[in-house]
């Protein structure tokens, strides 16, 4: 018997592409009445890698784009930076700069490897794949959020680079903000500031006056316990009047907010933001922003060793390409939310939701099966705690291959989730399903009101 497990990043708002055993998915419920749940947050992590072409190759032998901690000095001309200069920064105060490894993992950036894919080859001025994937991390962000009004307010102090042609023209943005809005719009803003340079005239070379301006637009943003994962708005979005070379057409036209593409206008770097028709379209749309914060419960640390995914995380289905003889699996979320909860005869409270669906692959030919089972914690809240068990499912099994057995349903209250329950199993090999389940919740009466969670933890056990 063997159990594959799945380990989280620590930036905690990506997944790995592994198989997994013993996620932890969380659930809330929100009794009746509500209150209000607003509160103040610290140690907020923003990660955003602003595009591709942040991370890639330029037409210029040895010449790169790339991101840097920090607020960059002059370099008095437009000219290619040197290490010896000390402009380039992998971190500074709150920000560092890192890359996505090979295997999922997190590098650490530095001068010597600031032109290489994850991989450590060099990063290519076409296509989409041989690119650093560096990004921004902002940490210690401080603000408000309201998880009832779903509304958010983050403050960072510090600075990043953007840095193209290894220097030729550079920006910094300084203390970004973030605003979320009870409609799920959301604004991310910065004071920008650089140099002005052309690519006709290498002598330009000036400094651009301080000005805030908008380096994210959102839509769509669910306000909970840990953050959100979005991507910003760029595709079929229109340049400001002032631009007249766009391209609208295509599945990668569109632009960085107005005010964004107009700044960058002074850097030289404009067409870089918006599409122009050209192969490097692609390379220009807005790449994942994350946002992590915890409030509530969820402020609380887990233990040494737990493998949990926190609350709510908007996460779309890893594509894992199931390897020879290997039990894999996906989900399509790490987390749902129930409705909220109503009053039933006899006083207890009820709310029903629906588990992410999974989808299991056995491509092992010795397989003699495998299972699938989950249990939850208690639900918790400032207000109390009331068990598990008061949540159960209702297991269902589609596109099998093979002959997959659907779990029984589980009662809420009896037994529940609170021992270990079985969602889908099976005793034969190459073996494929996608499961999914209903979800009941009964919380006790007199529970009292408040935003409870729970997190389920499924494993994945073959045998």
């Amino acid at each position: 018997m063997s159990a594959r497990r799945w380990a989280m990043p620590t930036t905690r708002k990506s997944l790995a592409a592994t198989t997994v055993a013993g996620l932890a998915l969380a659930l809330s419920a929100l009794t009746v009445p509500a209150q209000a749940a607003e509160q103040n947050v610290s140690d907020v992590t923003l990660s955003w890698g602003l595009n591709l072409e942040s991370g890639a190759g330029a037409h210029q032998p040895g010449a790169c784009n790339f991101l840097s901690a920090g607020k960059a000095g002059n370099s008095g001309s437009s000219r290619a930076w040197t290490e010896a200069d000390g402009f380039y920064k992998p971190s500074e105060g709150n920000v560092k700069i890192v890359k996505d490894g090979p295997d999922g993992s997190t590098i650490d950036t530095s001068w010597a490897n600031k032109c290489q894919t994850g991989a450590g080859t060099p990063v290519s001025p076409s296509g989409t794949t041989n690119v650093s994937n560096n990004k921004v991390i902002l940490s210690n962000g401080t603000g408000t959020v309201d998880t009832t009004a779903k509304t958010a307010h983050i403050k960072w102090t510090g600075s990043f680079t953007s840095v193209f042609y290894t220097g030729l023209t550079y920006w910094s943005a300084t203390d970004p903000e973030l605003t979320v809005n009870a409609d799920g719009t959301a604004t991310l803003s910065a004071t920008a500031s650089g140099y002005g340079a052309s690519m006709e005239d290498p002598k330009v070379w000036e400094a651009i006056a301080p000005k805030k301006i908008t380096l994210a637009n959102l839509n769509g943003v669910e306000v909970d316990a840990d953050g959100f994962v979005k991507l910003p708005e760029y595709k079929s979005v229109a340049v400001p009047s002032s631009v007249s070379n766009q391209v609208t057409t295509g599945a990668n036209w569109g632009a960085f907010p107005q005010d964004f593409v107009d700044f960058q206008g002074k850097t030289g770097t404009q067409a870089y933001w918006y599409s122009t028709g050209g192969s490097a379209d692609p390379r220009k749309v807005a790449t994942e922003l994350s946002i992590a914060w915890a409030v509530g419960d969820d402020a609380q640390p887990p233990a040494a060793g737990d493998k949990n995914v926190d609350v709510d995380v908007k996460v779309p289905e890893a594509v894992v390409e199931p390897e020879p003889e290997a039990l894999t699996w996906t989900m399509a979320a790490t987390s749902t939310s129930l409705s909220n909860a109503t009053q039933q005869a006899g006083g207890t409270f009820g709310a029903t939701g629906e588990l992410p669906s999974i989808t299991v692959t056995d491509t092992r030919n010795a397989s003699t099966g495998w299972a699938l089972n989950g249990k939850a914690s208690n639900f918790t809240a400032s207000a109390g705690t009331f068990p598990g068990s008061a949540l159960g499912w209702d297991p269902a099994v589609s596109t099998p291959t093979g002959t997959i057995t659907e779990g029984a349903v589980v009662a809420a209250g009896n037994p529940g989730l609170g021992s270990a329950q079985t969602l889908a199993s099976t005793s034969g090999s190459n073996t494929k399903a996608t499961v999914d389940a209903a979800l009941e919740l009964v919380a006790p009466a007199g529970t009292k009101a408040g935003n409870y969670t729970s997190r389920v933890t499924l494993t994945l056990i073959g045998e």
